[in-house]
């Protein structure tokens, strides 16, 4: 038995979100030459994320599996609360330190 190499898939679709999911799938398709199934897992994984079967973020994460299962800690994304002033806050804060900054000489 012979087996067939498994091919990269080629999709039509310009929306932003897939291209650099493509792109990921892409670099990893071409890290693991050697390994077929894992080829076969990817190409599951993309056409899955095409059909709208997976979200962007489950697909990221099935990617990123075998880097996870060989001890590599990787960064899991999360979103953090960006905490601003107000523009007379930040104002009276800055002519406060002014101030100290000026008697303390």
């Amino acid at each position: 038995m012979t087996e067939e190499a498994v091919e990269k898939k080629v999709f039509e679709n310009t929306d932003f979100k897939f291209s650099a999911a493509y792109g990921a799938y892409s670099e990893r398709f071409d890290n693991s030459e050697n390994n077929a199934e894992e080829r076969q897992r990817l190409n599951d994984l993309i056409v899955k994320l095409d059909a709208n079967d997976i979200s962007y973020p489950n697909f990221y994460e099935e990617v990123s599996r075998p880097d996870r299962e060989e001890g590599e800690r990787r960064y899991k994304f999360h979103r953090t609360r960006i905490s601003g002033s107000r523009k007379f806050a930040a104002r009276k804060a800055e002519q406060k330190a002014d101030r100290v900054k000026r008697h303390k000489r």
